[in-house]
């Protein structure tokens, strides 16, 4: 009997140990196994630990491959296929379009999920769940591609007075905390709704759920000359805070 399915298995947000056991069977049950790492610029060595881990030899694919759906789909019409995803399986659009995908093909699909970055962050940051807005993304400015609808979706969640979660563009580097900040005081002179000052304050995450995560919060002015920690960062504006948030926020003030 042909066996035809794809099993998304999340990694976890940070370590080859933030998989789940039911993750971890699921590679070292597969016939096949693949792994991308684009949605999230962890260290390749992730991947040979899961490789000793499993037994099993892990290929990995480019962000053109997964999208493509091709070379996914054709093993899993064959094969008990794995796809190895960090974070959470099913928080990128692209893996839901290609599940999606093989269903309609007739390929039985699973999803063993594990730790996202947007929990995380905000279960470290202390910031309350249910007061984020939609997540968005600051992509790298080129010469010729100079992107601003970022600001309109911080500005929409400011206005409801939402915390708005800035994920940082990871395509052609990790793109750095200030970097970033300076990144939203141009687009802030184009805009111009005073969303971005030297008195904003933001918080700056670093590497959440690893053994050198940090987090700041400060005055935009303050963050500039401040030691922020490394690659990658996500970056939280917080809209209006209840009093135990400020209280949470405090700790994160220390050598600023």
């Amino acid at each position: 009997m042909v066996t035809m399915s794809l099993t998304f298995v999340g990694t976890g947000v940070w370590s080859a140990k933030d998989i789940s056991v039911r993750g971890l069977e699921a590679l070292k049950q597969c016939d096949v196994a693949f792994a991308e790492n684009y949605t999230s610029r962890l260290d390749v060595s992730l991947f040979s630990e899961l490789e000793q881990l499993s037994g099993k030899k892990i290929t990995m694919l480019s962000r053109e491959q997964v999208e493509g759906e091709k070379q996914i789909l054709e093993s899993a019409k064959t094969f008990n296929t794995v796809l190895l995803i960090s974070g959470d399986p099913m928080i990128s659009t692209t893996h839901v379009s290609l599940q999606f995908s093989a269903e309609k093909q007739g390929i039985q699909t699973n999803i063993i999920h594990a730790s996202s970055i947007l929990t995380a962050l905000i279960g470290e940051t202390g910031l309350h769940v249910y007061k984020f807005g939609r997540p968005c993304t600051l992509a790298f400015w080129t010469e010729n591609y100079k992107p601003t609808s970022t600001y309109k979706f911080i500005l929409e969640n400011n206005s409801r007075s939402l915390h708005s979660i800035i994920f940082l563009d990871l395509k052609q580097a990790c793109m750095g905390a200030l970097d970033a900040i300076k990144l939203l005081l141009e687009i802030e002179k184009i805009e111009g709704k005073k969303l971005f000052t030297e008195k904003t304050k933001l918080v700056v995450a670093s590497r959440i759920g690893s053994g050198e995560q940090k987090i700041t919060f400060a005055e935009i002015g303050k963050l500039l000359s401040s030691p922020l920690g490394k690659p990658p960062f996500i970056i939280i504006l917080p809209g209006k805070l209840h009093f135990t948030e400020e209280e949470a926020l405090v700790r994160f003030h220390a050598g600023i």
